[in-house]
């Protein structure tokens, strides 16, 4: 767990994934507190104390990009129910080269499973952790999500070397003046 960890048992603050569990307190940051799961090791972030947190912070940092040592992380999939609320938590795919989703409460407050603070802290992504939720950035998801898939379909079909090439051509030919009168060339019969 990064940051300083003071532990308090709070009572009527249940695990939103064990129940049965009261989680405790913790510092994620100077000033930003959580509820960690004693059992399952996740964190809960209630939105009252992010706010509060990044009103303090400056500018925000810039992103780090993935590092092929980040350990994998296990999404946890079922319904979870806002320890604070008593409502269901609605998922939202984090995207930008992370593989997992993040569930937040109708009040904004958001649970991560094992290690998915630590990965968005890592690469500097906490001081946006509320954009996550928003319709721009789950657009972009999905346009991300699907040039992926539209990516590996063509590789699939064409070979890694052709859809490289055409890659490169498509570059090439974004801005260029006579794109149109280069299309129609290739689309023409031999």
């Amino acid at each position: 767990m990064a940051g300083c960890k003071s532990v308090k048992i709070l009572n009527n603050m249940r695990s939103p994934v064990e129940p049965h569990k009261q989680m405790v307190r913790v510092s994620l940051e100077e000033g930003l507190l959580a509820y960690e799961c004693p059992e399952s090791e996740g964190i809960f972030l209630p939105v009252a104390s992010y706010v509060r947190w990044l009103a303090k912070q400056g500018e925000r940092l810039p992103h780090l990009v993935c590092s092929e040592s980040e350990l994998p992380l296990v999404d946890s999939t079922g319904v979870k129910i806002c320890p604070e609320s008593g409502h269901i938590m609605l998922r939202y795919k984090v995207g930008h080269d992370f593989s997992f989703y993040l569930d937040r409460s109708p009040t904004g407050s958001v649970w991560f499973d094992k290690g998915e603070w630590e990965a968005i802290r890592s690469r500097q992504f906490h001081d946006e952790l509320h954009l996550i939720f928003t319709a721009p950035w789950q657009d972009s998801v999905q346009l991300d999500e699907h040039q992926r898939m539209e990516t590996s379909f063509l590789k699939e079909r064409l070979g890694d070397e052709l859809v490289a090439k055409l890659t490169e051509l498509k570059g090439v030919l974004d801005d260029h003046e006579y794109k149109s009168m280069a299309v129609s060339y290739l689309q023409r019969k031999p």
